[in-house]
């Protein structure tokens, strides 16, 4: 090899035993609810929204990469399309069921596009809690 292995960065035992939070309510995502979005003209089923993104997978993810932006993104939903959208793909994993698993952020919104997506985020989480039909526990219930 010609180039270098990236060097190993140990945690400090402070990082180490912090609490991992998460900073957002999110709602997973059925599948006859049918979301999307669009990433360089190609459809990703949303596993999970959040009020700054969605949470994608998919077997054809291969071509998305930690730290990429994406202009021209967009989110569909059922009754609503949000077009012009820009997202950062901030995470990703394996699934159990084997697929990749990309967690999009987006980015630079508009006081226009940032009010569409609060409004749908609101409706989905409503519904969600109200027909508790996803087996959110109680818990999970009690951080609305």
């Amino acid at each position: 090899m010609k180039t270098e292995s990236i060097e190993l960065q140990f945690l400090s035992e402070e990082k180490e035993s912090a609490t991992l939070v998460r900073h957002s309510f999110r709602i997973p995502v059925s599948e006859k609810e049918s979301v999307h979005v669009i990433i360089k003209q190609k459809p990703y089923r949303v596993f999970n929204i959040s009020q700054g993104g969605v949470g994608i997978n998919s077997d054809g993810l291969f071509g998305l990469k930690f730290g990429d932006i994406y202009t021209g993104c967009e989110l569909i939903l059922q009754n609503e399309r949000l077009k012009g959208l820009t997202g950062k793909i901030i995470h990703y994993s394996p699934s159990a069921s084997g697929q990749l698993e990309h967690g999009i952020q987006w980015i630079g919104l508009d006081g226009e596009q940032r009010q569409s997506l609060d409004v749908v985020f609101l409706q989905m989480k409503s519904r969600v809690l109200e027909n508790n039909d996803r087996k959110i526990s109680k818990i999970q219930r009690l951080e609305k």
